[in-house]
């Protein structure tokens, strides 16, 4: 019932084909530069995060909720997963956080929020905290 309900919620399959098919064909591989995902469930700050990574030359994936990060982060090399804390789904984006650090510990992460500020002693060790909106100077200095 629960995973029926996800489903319906996030409209993501059990295997997550739909995500992968309404984006990249190829997974991203680990080259030179950065692969990173951006996770975030208001459109319009996904689409400029996205733009501003991508002017900067990253190789970006975008996901609108945890469950979708999942799939492109077992499917790809993700070097940096940026985040925010508060969205829908089966996790938001401190589960999301805690998964990574657990089954990708060198996945470097940043966290972001409009609502909730976490200091240094509220993150782990390699995980950065940017409040929303997000400075498009110190995002891509914490990225680099």
């Amino acid at each position: 019932m629960l995973e029926r309900r996800l489903l319906e919620e996030t409209k993501a399959s059990c295997d997550g084909q739909e995500v992968i098919d309404r984006t990249r064909a190829e997974p991203l591989k680990a080259q030179s530069g950065s692969n990173v995902l951006v996770v975030e469930d208001e459109p319009i700050l996904r689409y400029d995060t996205v733009d501003i990574l991508e002017r900067a030359g990253h190789r970006v994936l975008e996901a609108a909720n945890a469950d979708e990060a999942l799939v492109f982060l077992r499917r790809n090399d993700i070097d940096t997963l940026f985040t925010d804390i508060d969205m829908p789904g089966s996790m938001d984006g401190l589960g999301l956080v805690k998964k990574v650090r657990a089954d990708w510990p060198s996945t470097k992460v940043i966290v972001t929020s409009g609502l909730i500020a976490l200091s240094h002693d509220d993150l782990e060790t390699g995980v950065a905290f940017i409040s929303k909106p997000a400075s498009r100077l110190e995002l891509l200095r914490l990225i680099a």
